[in-house]
């Protein structure tokens, strides 16, 4: 069943929703977890191969998010985290839009709106104010009407949220987003610690021979790639002090783990190589979901 922390007030006024109209079924809420994730997968494809981040279009990396969410149980579980990478894939969609596209403050407005709506969702999500500054100024020349543009977006929802509150007397709800507590104990199950090895190395791995194919992609796809190593340290970073609120707050580091783990099981050579570690990800989804022990 999906849960609430006290600071997740939209995702509180969402999940009361969603048991209003269906009920507190734990088959249909699972069932939503499941098609979450293969919509997830299949969107996080298209984004791809949109931007040709791959050689060849397939829906590996859609099947490699798959995968790896598959990782541990509470990855594959309705909650705010899952519904989070929804506001994530479609903001770094924006992102990647703005290298190109021509009408550029009106994606970079959207892009604060969608951030602000992160916020609202899960409070500890404003650590990415840092990585969406940096993404820009990596893509985009600096100017300050841009980024105006994008503060107007941040404020937008947050402001529509104030207003709503006040007019249904409800400003306690205000107090309510910032009450986050951080706290820094490092204390990990066996179980954790084994799925976050699994995800760590292999996406190093990607990271190593996507640093070696670097030189050869083109500037755009180049910048995108860094882009994207600047979410996965800023995911890795926004879960840092709140992991106590459980494994599925690693959520938002999948997605940027796909793509370099999906970009380790592309080598040309040797091709036993891909396959060995294709094999060695199988056995550690079925060992740490079926034989662990804690």
């Amino acid at each position: 069943m999906p849960q609430m922390e006290q600071h997740q007030v939209l995702w509180d006024i969402l999940l009361r929703k969603m048991y209003g109209i269906f009920g507190t079924s734990a088959y249909f809420h699972s069932l939503l977890a499941i098609v979450c994730i293969v919509l997830q997968g299949l969107y996080l494809n298209y984004i791809v191969s949109n931007y040709h981040l791959f050689n060849k279009r397939s829906y590996l990396p859609a099947y490699t998010y798959i995968l790896v969410t598959s990782l541990l149980p509470q990855w594959s579980q309705p909650g705010v985290e899952l519904f989070n990478n929804w506001l994530f894939l479609i903001l770094i969609h924006l992102i990647y839009q703005t290298y190109s596209d021509l009408n550029t403050r009106k994606i970079l407005f959207n892009i604060g709106f969608v951030f602000g709506l992160l916020v609202l969702l899960n409070f500890p999500n404003f650590w990415f104010l840092v990585f969406i500054a940096f993404a820009i100024a990596m893509l985009r020349a600096y100017k300050p009407a841009e980024w105006m543009v994008t503060l107007l977006g941040i404020i937008t929802p947050l402001y529509l949220f104030a207003g709503i509150a006040y007019l249904s007397d409800n400003l306690f709800l205000i107090s309510k987003l910032f009450s986050t507590n951080f706290t820094l104990d490092f204390r990990l199950s066996p179980q954790n610690i084994m799925a976050l090895a699994v995800v760590l190395v292999l996406s190093l791995a990607g990271i190593i021979l996507l640093s070696r194919q670097m030189s050869r992609m083109l500037f755009q796809i180049k910048k995108i790639w860094w882009v994207n190593i600047l979410f996965f340290i800023f995911a890795i970073i926004s879960t840092t002090g709140i992991y106590k609120q459980g494994a599925d707050i690693w959520l938002v580091c999948l997605v940027p783990a796909s793509l370099f783990i999906c970009k380790s099981w592309v080598i040309a050579k040797p091709k036993w190589l891909p396959e060995l570690l294709h094999l060695v990800f199988l056995a550690a989804i079925i060992y740490i979901n079926w034989f662990f022990k804690n």
